[in-house]
């Protein structure tokens, strides 16, 4: 007997299920809050130079009169769409007068320089974001993108850590980077320098998503087969959720670091449940061993369930057979790359590359939606409800490989197209980049399912980890990406749609589909799902959830 046999007698779901769903659904909300907050909180508001204090005392004592004495001291240039703006970045270089009118040297004659004594920004008092805390703008533009891509950096790091739930158990690993990620956001909103806020933002990165993937794999590990979508699922839409409250959060605090106080206090109200509730996962358990306590864990599955086990049977059967494997980044590195799993591997590794690329360049540079902050992040979190509900759909009636190939050809090609359409055409536009947005969603959801699937029980976090490594090293270089639109608008769509739509022609090659499998618990019955489409996309294959 194993331990998917017994998640049949427990049923496909009961109330013991039910409560996982929900402890899972509100632990994994809070992820957004540290993940997508650039989205909002590097928003960068209309700027001057800031001129010396007496003079800006007689703009700010002549409000009515303030654009026609900026005229004296700073200068205007074209912007990007040919039309004349006053300059964000320089001023006018000469000896001024507090008399009015101003007096200074000749216009004409005057140098222009950058500006000397910071930038005055405009915003509402006590409604700073890290811009202009930091002054992120003109020659100084390169701290947002850097701070970015320390975040993904972290990530990529914390990525790599969340393996220790191979080893550890899925629980432990949970709370710790739980505990972690709220400091993390205390220790954000209190750096009062620009160097220590991106020590505290690599932080932020290392703890974001490690509890997120614990989560997630217990998830998939404590339901049966035909229940494992629908639990899946409940994960992105917790997300999508945070990612809603995003700029719902930001919208009502105004300033970034009023932002993170709030975003920590709501974490640590959905949290809290998890420190009593979350619960081990028994699969994992089982396969390092500790036989008793995975019995324990179902019997408490069956206890809630109202279902009368007998789980002798069992225990004899599990004794050392799988016990004295070993897990981690060794192993599991060595399992991919001695076994035939590599080919599979490598191929997910790639889209989760791509995936992670694309979402959080549209995610943070995006401007098709809205010009407005608030509107334009939270449009980005609404085009993720569709992108899931119709993967749900698709993956329970394509599979899984049909579908990240289906996902990632559509977001190639609209994210191809796009750039090509008018400026006038606006609503043209926005429904392009929702379907976009939603196709990459979409991806995320079905290649973490899918990498799951394919993983065996001891390297499954480990696998996952990588995976969220490589999506991670996409995020990172994505800012890299987006700024070479300065040297051609289209080239960032280009680089963009050309890599999915090859993604996606290599998935359906390499990686197996999983839909109606087993989880395989060794790496024997990895290797035997052999289900490749290929060329032939209409094949059908017989479900082996009952198989042993």
């Amino acid at each position: 007997m194993n331990i998917d046999e017994e998640f049949k007698h427990l049923l496909k779901w009961g109330r013991y299920q039910t409560v996982i769903y929900a402890i899972v659904f509100t632990a994994c909300v809070p992820n957004a809050f540290p993940t997508l907050h650039f989205a909002v909180n590097h928003f960068e508001p209309n700027h001057r130079c800031k001129l010396p204090p007496e003079i800006e005392s007689i703009l700010k004592n002549n409000s009515n009169d303030s654009e026609k004495i900026l005229d004296y001291y700073i200068p205007k240039e074209v912007d990007d769409y040919g039309d004349l703006v006053r300059s964000k970045c320089h001023m006018y270089n000469g000896s001024y007068s507090t008399e009015l009118p101003p007096i200074h040297i000749n216009q004409s004659s005057a140098d222009i320089i950058s500006c000397t004594n910071g930038y005055t920004f405009d915003i509402l008092p006590n409604h700073d974001t890290a811009v202009t805390d930091f002054e992120m703008v003109c020659s100084n533009t390169w701290k947002g993108p850097l701070a970015i891509m320390v975040f993904q950096s972290g990530m990529a790091c914390g990525s790599i850590a969340g393996m220790l739930a191979d080893r550890y158990g899925r629980r432990p690993v949970y709370l710790i980077a739980t505990f972690a990620q709220i400091g993390s956001m205390a220790f954000t909103a209190a750096s009062r320098d620009y160097y220590l806020y991106l020590v505290v933002v690599y932080l932020s990165g290392v703890t974001g998503l490690i509890n997120f993937v614990a989560a997630f794999v217990l998830a998939t590990e404590v339901i049966s087969v035909k229940s494992r979508n629908f639990m899946a699922v409940g994960t992105m839409y917790a997300f999508s959720i945070g990612y809603g409250l995003v700029p719902l959060i930001s919208y009502y605090t105004q300033n970034w670091r009023s932002y993170f106080w709030a975003s920590m206090t709501i974490a640590i109200v959905l949290y809290l449940p998890g420190y009593w509730l979350f619960p081990e996962s028994p699969r994992w358990l089982m396969t390092v061993g500790r036989t008793n306590d995975a019995i324990k864990e179902m019997e408490k599955m069956a206890e809630a369930n109202k279902k009368k086990i007998d789980f002798a049977e069992l225990r004899k059967a599990h004794t050392h057979n799988m016990m004295t494997r070993s897990s981690g980044l060794i192993e599991t590195l060595r399992t991919i790359f001695k076994s035939r799993l590599t080919s599979r591997c490598l191929a997910a590794f790639f889209v989760w590359f791509v995936a992670g690329l694309v979402y959080y360049a549209i995610s943070f540079y995006s401007k098709s939606f809205s010009d407005d902050r608030y509107l334009n992040t939270l449009f980005c979190a609404l085009a993720e409800i569709p992108a899931y509900v119709s993967s749900f759909y698709a993956v329970k009636i394509i599979g899984r490989q049909r579908s990240t190939t289906f996902f990632l050809l559509t977001c190639g090609i609209f994210s191809i197209i796009l750039p090509y359409l008018p400026e006038d055409l606006s609503l043209a536009r926005t429904i392009i980049s929702i379907i976009g947005k939603s196709a990459v969603s979409a991806v995320f959801y079905v290649i973490y399912l899918s990498t799951s699937e394919i993983a065996p029980t001891l390297q499954r976090s480990a696998t996952m980890s990588i995976a969220s490594f490589c999506s991670r090293v996409g995020a990172f270089i994505a800012p890299s990406v987006m700024l070479m639109g300065k040297i051609e608008y289209t080239i960032p769509n280009w680089i963009m749609g050309g890599i999915t739509i090859l993604s996606g022609i290599i998935g359906i090659f390499c990686i197996p589909e999983t839909m109606r499998v087993r989880m395989p618990d060794t790496v024997q019955q990895a290797e035997n799902n052999k289900r490749y489409y290929g060329l032939n996309i209409f094949r059908k294959f017989k479900s082996t959830e009952d198989n042993t």
